[in-house]
Formats: C-alpha cells, structure tokens, sequence
C-alpha cells in the first residue's frame, strides 16, 4: 500500500519499539499507530522518537511539541492524537474512534494489560522479551488476579516462547501444564506436537492414551506434524512450531542444545 507524504521522507527510519517495523515518514509512522493501536506503549515515545522528527523528518515544531509532552508524562491517548493531528491521513472521525479504542484499553485491569504487553512481543516474534513479561506476570503480584484458566492461557503463551529461547522439554512441560489449568484442545495439541518435535514417540503415545486419544486420532496428529514440518511461514497458534521446525531439528542434532 502507498502512502501519500506530505513532509519530509527520512534517510534514516525510526525503529518501531517492540515490533522493530521501521518508518520512513509522519505519514508511516500514524498509519502503523492507527493500525496498530494495541502495541502502542509508553515505551513508544521517548527521545529517539523526538529525535527522528526534528532530525530526519524535520518537524521540529512538532518534536518540541512531543518532547514537552513526554517530558511531562501525559498519557498515551495524548501523544497519540497529537502525532496523528500533525499530518492531514486520518479524519477526525477516525481519530475520534481510535480514541475510544485507546480510553478501552486504558480501562483494563493490570494483568490484562500485562498479558497485552507480553502478547504484543510474542506477536512481534521478540521471544525472549516475551517470555521474560510472561515469565513476571505469571511469578509476581498480578497473578493472583488472573482465573485458573486466565492462568493457564499464560502459561500457554508462555511455553510458544520459551519453544524458541529456552529447551524444548521445558516448553512441552508448559503446555502440559497449561492444559491442566485451562482445558483447551490447542494447549494439549502443543504438548503432544513438541513431544514429537523432541522425538519422543514413546512419551507422545504415553499421553496420547492418557488423553483418551484413539489411534485414529493419534494418526492423524502425527499426519498433522508431518505436514506442519514441510510449511513455511504459517502463523497460526495450532502450528505455531513450525516457524522454527528447521531449528528444532538442528538443536535436538546438538547435545549442547538440549
């Protein structure tokens, strides 16, 4: 998609924080935020993000605008409407639905707004950041406030990361362990696809039977991972393994790696 830029294009881009997207323009910058609202943090604007607009888009007026309003610690909703009030992409009526978007996710209790923070790097393939958000709201304050299943499906989301930064058996542990706490097919599918991943087909069959699956099922599994292994790029939470497959198998080739 092309977009229309009003002001100057940067020789240098500005680094989108936790999705690493760069942008090119004011223009790029409001379109990513608008369609991105969800992993708009604090985090978002700091000095680098001042310093890109006076030095490479050159809206100096507008950086010392957005430099005085960070320094000042207003909220996001704030310096959201003023990034998006400074070029001509989006009608009011747009920002003014986005606000409300914003005023929602405001409103949200801490743990969901934690799990949001570590969902949003999980997402954006920052894996060891994710697992370390998963890995504070799962052992500090907030997770008390989280339902048994709530907790669970953390866990889950947890173990998708720890897949890529940590062993792959502690991974199956934590969708086994996920699967205990919120009931859902996926978390119990993700166990048995790593038990798979790591070769082993006598623990799969083991808890294959302990899960009432039936042959039929269990082929149908091992049919599933198969053809999970000879696909590219699929991002779905079912196959969400497949990304790294070709990691997997080098690691378990890897003594040091298990």
């Amino acid at each position: 998609m092309f977009i229309l830029c009003q002001g100057d294009l940067a020789k240098e881009p500005y680094i989108i924080p936790i999705s690493e997207v760069p942008v090119y323009s004011l223009e790029e910058l409001c379109y990513y935020m608008y369609h991105n609202i969800y992993t708009v943090t604090e985090e978002f604007f700091d000095e680098n993000l001042v310093h890109w607009l006076k030095g490479q888009v050159h809206l100096r007026t507008l950086a010392m605008k957005m430099e005085k309003l960070i320094r000042k610690h207003h909220n996001i909703k704030d310096l959201v409407v003023t990034l998006l009030c400074a070029c001509d992409y989006y009608k009011k009526e747009e920002i003014f639905s986005l606000v409300e978007v914003m005023e929602n996710i405001a409103n949200l209790p801490p743990e969901k707004k934690a799990r949001m923070k570590a969902d949003n790097y999980l997402k954006a393939g920052r894996y060891g950041r994710s697992f370390q958000e998963y890995q504070s709201l799962l052992h500090g304050p907030l997770a008390k406030e989280l339902s048994t299943k709530e907790y669970g499906d953390v866990l889950h989301d947890q173990a998708i990361a720890m897949f890529h930064v940590s062993s792959f058996r502690q991974a199956a542990d934590g969708f086994k362990e996920a699967y205990a706490r919120n009931h859902r097919p996926e978390s119990l599918q993700q166990y048995l696809y790593v038990l798979l991943a790591c070769g082993d087909k006598e623990m799969f069959d083991r808890e294959c039977e302990a899960a009432g699956k039936s042959e039929e099922e269990k082929k149908a599994l091992c049919e599933a991972w198969e053809q999970a292994c000879g696909t590219a790029g699929n991002d779905s939470d079912e196959v969400c393994i497949n990304r790294a497959v070709r990691e997997i198998k080098e690691s378990l080739e890897e003594p040091s790696q298990k």
